[in-house]
């Protein structure tokens, strides 16, 4: 997905959190548990934010390289592209 590209999840999926602090993607064949970073990233598509955004803001919140953030957001997204669970605006 591009920099510029604004994320949204896809048709029936949604991010869900559990009262333990554990994080889920329920898509409409199951759903994925997602670690704390990739719940991080998936927490920050609200349409408007751009992939940029969200790798800005995870940088700031984990202290963490923007090259690692980029390659991990890259990598996350395209995935669940390729699943139909997440599209860009």
């Amino acid at each position: 997905m591009k920099l510029d590209a604004r994320p949204t999840f896809g048709k029936g999926v949604r991010l869900r959190h559990e009262p333990d602090g554990t994080a889920m993607l329920l898509v409409p064949e199951g759903a994925l548990l997602l670690n704390p970073t990739a719940a991080a990233a998936l927490d920050l598509i609200d349409g408007r934010r751009t992939v940029a955004d969200i790798i800005a803001c995870l940088v700031q919140a984990f202290e963490i390289g923007e090259d690692d953030a980029r390659a991990d957001v890259g990598s996350l997204f395209d995935r669940l592209v390729q699943r139909q669970s997440l599209r860009s605006l």
